[in-house]
């Protein structure tokens, strides 16, 4: 049903005289079927990876209905009633059963979601069109941050490891994740993304974030591998956000990185002491050490790797101002105290870094 009739009951919705009777009715329907048959025993039944699929679907239609719901102007009372009971009983199973954070989330959007196959788009036309090659191509750019930090982890970990290499596919992958990007922001359409992309911003009902960039574990993870201490020097804030919104990233990749960043900390909520000043920061978790041991060459090599995600970070920078901020539409995966340029500009080395 998602992924076949949802877009085409948002547009009927939006074309409807009486939207907030459009949302009710979209919700009653919903439950009902739900209702009809034991999806929470299917749910509980399913293996891996059908339950991420079920689980992205789920919250597509929680999302959907606090969504339209406010596009429709009902109150936080009809909107509660327009997501139903069965609907929000069966979302929150799946959230217990593949614990993440109770809202469509950017593992949900990017990382469940079938795309090439079977997309789960809110828009119909060229909207959905430019909506399917969004998520597409940050499947792209995820597939290569994870290229990414594979060829980091071997230098890192591997006492033979041929640094020459890993560095060359590090290096490679950046750059080709950089072309997905400055693709988005050479030829995306600021119109085409603002009728999708308002249905990835913030609950209206119970101000919980949305799926964004900004949540991509790997980012994280490739920014901590390559230039974490510099980060922890330069730019404190990236740690704190990291930690603060910690619920918001796909959950198996940011505990590895917190495994990294906290070694021998068994507490359930990851409280480093180094981010407190109390402690140095472990540099153990970046190639740092190892670099230093290899000479001016490999070196040299490290430091291209940084230029490459200093330019990525830099363009998805620049492009999450293009088209959020420029056309003036509102702020997306930030709180209202925090500003785009702002938070983007956490991960940005300063020029002139050490990269020693």
């Amino acid at each position: 049903m998602v992924a076949d009739q949802l877009p085409h009951c948002i547009a009927e919705i939006k074309r409807s005289k009486r939207p907030d009777e459009g949302v009710k009715d979209l919700g009653r329907s919903i439950n009902a079927m739900i209702a009809s048959a034991d999806y929470e025993v299917q749910l509980l039944n399913l293996p891996q990876p059908e339950l991420a699929i079920a689980k992205t679907d789920i919250h597509y239609l929680v999302n959907c209905a606090y969504q339209m719901s406010a596009f429709a102007g009902l109150h936080p009372i009809e909107a509660e009633l327009a997501v139903g009971e069965e609907l929000s009983r069966l979302a929150r199973l799946s959230c217990d059963r593949k614990p993440s954070i109770e809202v469509l989330s950017y593992e949900d959007m990017i990382l469940a979601n079938p795309v090439q196959s079977d997309p789960r788009v809110y828009c119909l036309g060229a909207a959905g069109v430019e909506e399917r090659d969004f998520c597409l191509g940050h499947q792209l750019i995820e597939s290569d941050l994870q290229l990414a930090i594979d060829a980091l982890l071997e230098l890192r970990d591997t006492a033979d490891a041929d640094a020459r290499q890993c560095l060359a596919v590090c290096l490679e992958r950046l750059k080709s994740a950089n072309y997905v990007l400055t693709r988005f922001y050479e030829h995306m359409s600021p119109d085409l993304f603002g009728q999708f992309r308002v249905f990835y911003g913030k609950n209206p009902y119970t101000n919980r974030l949305g799926p964004s960039g900004r949540f991509s574990a790997r980012v994280v993870a490739v920014s901590v591998l390559l230039v974490g201490e510099d980060l922890f020097q330069q730019k404190p804030q990236f740690y704190w956000d990291v930690y603060r919104l910690s619920e918001y990233y796909p959950q198996g990749c940011i505990n590895e990185v917190f495994r990294w960043l906290s070694p021998g900390n068994t507490s359930a909520e990851p409280t480093p002491t180094w981010l407190e000043g109390e402690a140095e920061f472990p540099r153990t978790a970046t190639i740092s050490p190892v670099i230093e041991r290899l000479g001016d060459e490999i070196a040299k090599l490290r430091a291209s790797c940084v230029d490459a995600l200093d330019q990525f970070t830099r363009m998805h920078r620049i492009t999450a101002l293009k088209h959020m901020v420029e056309p003036g539409r509102p702020i997306i995966g930030v709180e209202g105290s925090e500003s785009v340029e702002a938070v983007l500009s956490q991960r940005l080395l300063t020029r002139g870094a050490s990269l020693s």
